[in-house]
């Protein structure tokens, strides 16, 4: 993917409002930009770039939006509600302290400023609970197996919309040692808490997350909002079914050309076409480079093969080592990836599938 530089990324947001106004005029509606993929050649034609760099527009587009955390205002009272607010306005991510429909919980809101979207909530919701607080719902829960359904029932129908729920634990750092909390005189046993982390886990697809102190909480909750925060992006990336997709490739880092490193340039775009192949891992990638270091090197060992199996499994008894020491492991490339590889470098049908 090409790399545009400051002044002509300018260029292409000066344009943003002239595009919509043509799509809208097009389509009597403002047109979202997720969907002006499939108007490519159109979208070339009215702005005037070239397609890589329509690309480019695509992806400053899908990062204008901006998300919001809704936390609780029980939450902001209790004493890890400090440290939580400072972790927000130290990365500067954009929260509200509301009194939310469910105490103790915590939502997030995403707004596209590209294409004029309203505040949408998404589904993902954070349920605090302390320790203390989680044994007595599990208590509670053995009373009584419909406290649970009714539980995300409620919550469903109070934000109106049917929620991802995440317990989060506060207190411990693990189940085991969440265990380990129980006492004597406990109304519940080890065996209740592991039967409910089932239940909420296969039957109603419940998340349960750890926090064991303050920092570690805010950290949590940092880390879902960068996660909302991405994913827009990554589902603009997703659209493409096709693997050779210019997005797709946004995985690997730009391989800039160096005079002075030529030899290790090439090496790792080299490492990056195999790396294209399913399952072909860096270990193995390695590997075949160690054999043959250029493309042209395997292509002529092809040519010199004495027979087309021979060709089709050159590549599959190259040893993969993994690990270091007493913990190293081999295994061979196979004639399976060997024959996808040959295919590909050697095959003359366009309708050849790998």
């Amino acid at each position: 993917m090409i790399e545009l530089d400051e002044d002509r990324q300018q260029e292409i947001q000066d344009k943003q409002v002239a595009i919509q106004q043509e799509f809208q005029t097009l389509n009597n509606e403002q047109c979202p930009w997720s969907e002006w993929r499939r108007n490519d050649e159109l979208c070339v034609q009215h702005t005037g770039f070239d397609v890589e760099q329509v690309q480019q527009l695509y992806i400053i587009m899908s990062k204008a939006h901006e998300v919001t955390a809704w936390i609780d205002l029980n939450i902001i009272d209790k004493s890890w509600g400090q440290s939580l607010t400072k972790e927000f306005d130290d990365k500067k991510a954009k929260y509200l302290i509301e009194s939310m429909p469910v105490p103790n919980t915590i939502t997030w809101s995403i707004s596209n400023i590209a294409n004029n979207i309203d505040e949408e909530f998404v589904s993902q919701l954070l349920l605090l609970m302390t320790y203390e607080q989680f044994f007595q719902f599990v208590s509670v829960c053995n009373t009584n197996k419909n406290n649970i359904s009714d539980l995300f029932q409620t919550i469903n129908d109070k934000y109106k919309s049917k929620k991802s729920i995440t317990i989060v634990i506060i207190g411990t750092n693990s189940s085991l040692n969440l265990s380990k909390l129980l006492t004597r005189s406990s109304l519940i046993k080890s065996y209740d808490l592991d039967n409910i982390y089932i239940e909420l886990q296969l039957q109603y697809n419940c998340i349960i997350k750890y926090a064991e102190k303050d920092h570690d909480l805010a950290l949590l909750i940092l880390s879902f909002t960068k996660a909302i925060t991405v994913a827009p992006e990554k589902r603009l990336k997703n659209l493409s079914p096709f693997s050779f997709h210019v997005d797709t490739m946004k995985q690997y880092k730009p391989i800039r050309i160096d005079i002075d490193q030529t030899n290790k340039t090439l090496e790792q775009l080299w490492k990056q076409i195999l790396q294209q192949f399913s399952q072909m891992g860096m270990e193995q990638a390695q590997a075949i480079i160690n054999q043959y270091g250029t493309i042209q090197a395997l292509v002529q060992a092809y040519k010199q093969s004495q027979t087309e199996n021979d060709a089709k499994l050159l590549l599959a008894d190259i040893q993969v080592r993994r690990g270091a020491g007493v913990l190293t492991t081999t295994r061979k490339i196979g004639p399976q990836m060997s024959e996808k590889i040959w295919k590909l470098f050697t095959s003359t049908n366009g309708n050849d599938l790998l």
